[in-house]
């Protein structure tokens, strides 16, 4: 019962912020937003400088929301990084270290060059907290997220951008002990119209 509270008083706190990014989201200073990623991205893959300051002005998100960023050349993911809590209050140094991780330091994935950065879309996911679940066939994979943490040492966060369905977690969750939470998530991204291959 305890636990249920918990969840409820969480997410009283969190679905009106998550409901403000939503709004964001279709404004025009969500591109804004990934214009300035864009920019960075290419001075970091370049080694060069992005002139630009951050003038979008995001709702707030420090000590409720989580931020990931994606990085996906047409189907393909080269790059996922971020964090349910922050080192910083502050969006730009939060998404500039992000950005940073999803070009260097994912593992899982072989860096861009600055070459493919004009094919690649770059993807903000805010997202709610994980909570646990138990049926992986009820998560829309198009506004929830999948966070498995497996006690044979498997442990992953997928957002939406990330999934195409439940399908891929099932398969690395059978068998196995794991923890399976899910998390709502609101996702920004420019289509492949506005790519620029440099700032």
């Amino acid at each position: 019962m305890m636990v249920l509270l918990v969840l409820l008083q969480l997410f009283a706190i969190t679905e009106p912020m998550l409901a403000r990014w939503e709004e964001f989201s279709q404004k025009p200073e969500a591109q804004e937003l990934v214009r300035w990623l864009r920019c960075r991205a290419y001075a970091q893959l370049a080694g060069t400088r992005c002139g630009e300051e951050l003038k979008a002005v995001p709702p707030s998100f420090f000590g409720r929301l989580g931020i990931f960023i994606t990085l996906k050349k047409g189907k393909k993911v080269r790059g996922c990084f971020g964090a349910f809590s922050h080192a910083s209050p502050d969006i730009a140094s939060v998404l500039a270290d992000y950005l940073s991780g999803a070009l260097t330091r994912d593992p899982r994935y072989e860096p861009l060059d600055a070459g493919e950065l004009g094919q690649t879309d770059i993807i903000i996911s805010i997202t709610t907290q994980p909570y646990a679940v138990t049926d992986l066939d009820s998560i829309d994979a198009l506004r929830y997220g999948i966070a498995v943490a497996c006690g044979d040492g498997l442990a992953g966060v997928y957002v939406p951008a990330e999934l195409r369905d439940a399908g891929r977690i099932q398969k690395l969750v059978k068998g196995k002990e794991c923890q399976v939470s899910a998390f709502r998530a609101v996702t920004i991204q420019q289509g492949p119209e506005h790519h620029r291959a440099g700032p």
